[in-house]
């Protein structure tokens, strides 16, 4: 077993939520007791990415490296420039691999995965994850990615599970919870201002369609008004809702479309920060020591500091907005 500390959640993520000392604020989310690590002590532990396979202890610690070295540079750049449009193959990969491999290597993956068994016991399961990763990326990769940067004060937690699911119609519906599965929409903060929204492909094509549709609005109206077509609706109330569509979706059709930044309003801000406490395993991070909204999930819900959220299959807690924002 090494003696190096292991993140589960990288550096390179828990660098960009420090404050101005290059500390990050951290809640404790059993105790509600904040401190202040620096980057190198929070979300790790001392041989974390070791594992037993097979009777050998096999350390994982170098291969997450490269994976965090070759995606380092995109992330980068998707925060300094607040877009995705222009990436190569190449670089959409080396992020997916990221994800991926986020989405399975932290500590809450590992205590809900692996509840009831030994960590000796553990590595199997984790060689198993490794190997069927690249099917993982694959499906992050058909995605389409969209930054969502908040450009009002609020800035996006940290979890120490920060790769967060929801099903997009039906959050608060307690399903099973997966890239592969239709419906489900992904999220993962890259800064306090900047994360990595991932819909699914079924989403990104409605939006799409939809708001092709209500462009052509006026040209099928006319067309249909030629042939004399009977339909139930006003042509007034028709091209309402058309507009009301493009008006709408018109930004997020933008983002998809063209890459560009999705600006996040406060509901959007409350949700993810919201998956983040959900998904959150034993702590939340901030450049901020102000987690009134955490402490609020916490009280609302508290079942959220106690049980294991991440289990194989991806299950979690049934979303209670309506008591978050009370």
């Amino acid at each position: 077993m090494s003696n190096d500390n292991h993140h589960w959640v990288p550096k390179l993520i828990i660098r960009k939520f420090v404050d101005t000392d290059g500390r990050v604020f951290r809640l404790n989310i059993q105790t509600d007791e904040v401190t202040k690590p620096p980057p190198k002590y929070a979300a790790s532990k001392v041989g974390f990415n070791d594992f037993v396979v097979n009777g050998q202890t096999v350390s994982y610690e170098d291969r997450l490296e490269k994976i965090e070295t070759a995606a380092a540079p995109t992330l980068k750049a998707i925060i300094k420039s607040r877009s995705v449009a222009g990436l190569t193959e190449i670089q959409r990969q080396n992020v997916a691999n990221f994800v991926a491999a986020q989405s399975f290597r932290t500590e809450a993956f590992y205590e809900g995965i692996g509840s009831g068994l030994l960590r000796k016991d553990f590595g199997s399961i984790f060689a198993e994850l490794w190997r069927a990763a690249f099917i993982l990326s694959a499906e992050i990769m058909r995605r389409k990615w969209v930054p969502m940067v908040i450009e009002h004060d609020d800035v996006f937690y940290l979890g120490d599970h920060p790769v967060v699911l929801q099903h997009t119609e039906t959050p608060a519906s307690p399903q099973p919870l997966g890239f592969d599965i239709e419906g489900v929409e992904a999220f993962m903060p890259l800064s306090p201002k900047c994360a990595l929204y991932m819909p699914c492909p079924s989403v990104s094509r409605l939006i799409i369609g939809g708001h092709g549709d209500a462009l052509a609005a006026p040209e099928n109206l006319r067309r249909a008004n030629a042939v004399g077509a009977v339909t139930d609706i006003s042509d007034a109330d028709f091209l309402a809702l058309a507009q009301r569509v493009l008006e709408r979706d018109g930004p997020l059709y933008q983002s998809l479309t063209q890459g560009t930044a999705l600006v996040a309003a406060p509901a959007n801000v409350e949700n993810l920060n919201y998956l983040q406490c959900a998904w959150a395993h034993t702590a939340v991070y901030s450049n901020r020591r102000d987690f009134t909204f955490a402490r609020h999930v916490f009280d609302k819900t508290p079942q959220y500091r106690e049980l294991v959220k991440v289990r194989l299959g991806f299950i979690v807690p049934p979303r209670e907005a309506s008591t978050v924002s009370d």
